[in-house]
Parts: C-alpha cells; structure tokens; sequence
C-alpha cells in the first residue's frame, strides 16, 4: 500500500469539501483525522494500515500514538505513565467546528496549500475526561476563547482552562 497516495487521497477529499462548503463536521472530522493519521503513520495506523481513532484510548496499548500527539496534559501523562484507571479523551486543540470555519476563509489554490494550513493548525490533545468536562463546563467544548485569533497559540482554550503540559 501506498501510504502517500492515501494521505495525498484525503487531502483531496478535503479539497473538495471546502469548495462545495459542505457543512457536515462529521465529514469533515474522518477527512482530517484520516489525513493524520496517514500523514503520521507507525502508531496511528492498524497492521492493516487503518487509522485508529482513539474514541477511547487505552494508555497501555496506545501508549505511543498518545505521547506522540501535539499535547499531552500533565494529568494525562501521569495517567500514561502510571496506567491509572483514568479516561482519557482524545481532543482537537482547535475543535473541528473552528478548522471548518477557518478552512472556508483561506483561498486554497491546491492540495499542498491545505496540507500547509493542517500541518500549522490540526492539533490533537489527550486530557483526562475530568479535564474534558472542564472545557465543557467554561464553554469551551467546541469553540475557542473569544479573544482568539488564527496568529494565537493552537493551544490557548486549555490555557485558559487551566490545563497544563
């Protein structure tokens, strides 16, 4: 298999959803995700060459996939670390909802460009659930601070929640 070809694949995928302004988040979700993880191969990708999705990750079996993601929080490696009987949550740092309000905003020429703009700003954190629940409960599930801005730190909505790494 062809791992470029495939990551190279989504990408296009993508392209085309921009420029159809296709609103499905959802859709939009498994484009990017699935970019990632074949951009990112080794512990991102099954033996079968799948992305895993982390809907649940297990820090004894994907223990590399989650170190190797853009943030882990301090509660979150502990957890890592000590295989404590903590959820973890796999997170956007820029939730889905802002990447699709920001992709429709760029003038994408190509699919270089779009893989550009991910490289810069597809972000995946681990928290714990309780870390999760924060977010949820300041607002910020979903959406970025108020006072952000695309020149800003990806990182900034857990700044702002207190959540460190």
């Amino acid at each position: 298999m062809d791992i470029s070809n495939v990551k190279n694949s989504y990408l296009k995928h993508i392209k085309i959803f921009i420029d159809s302004k296709n609103n499905d988040k959802h859709l939009l979700r498994t484009f990017l995700d699935n970019w990632f993880a074949y951009h990112k191969e080794g512990p991102f990708l099954s033996k079968n060459y799948r992305p895993i999705w982390f809907n649940n990750p297990n820090p004894i079996k994907t223990r590399d996939a989650l170190l190797s993601m853009h943030f882990v929080s301090k509660k979150a490696l502990k957890v890592i670390n000590e295989n404590l009987d903590i959820k973890l949550i796999k997170e956007h740092s820029l939730p889905v909802s802002v990447i699709y309000d920001l992709l429709l905003k760029q003038d994408f020429k190509n699919e270089n460009e779009i893989e550009v703009f991910l490289l810069n700003y597809y972000r995946l954190g681990v928290l714990t659930k309780d870390e999760d629940n924060t977010l949820s409960s300041i607002g910020l599930k979903y959406k970025m601070p108020e006072d952000w801005n695309i020149k800003m730190n990806v990182f900034y909505r857990y700044e702002v929640a207190g959540i460190k790494n």
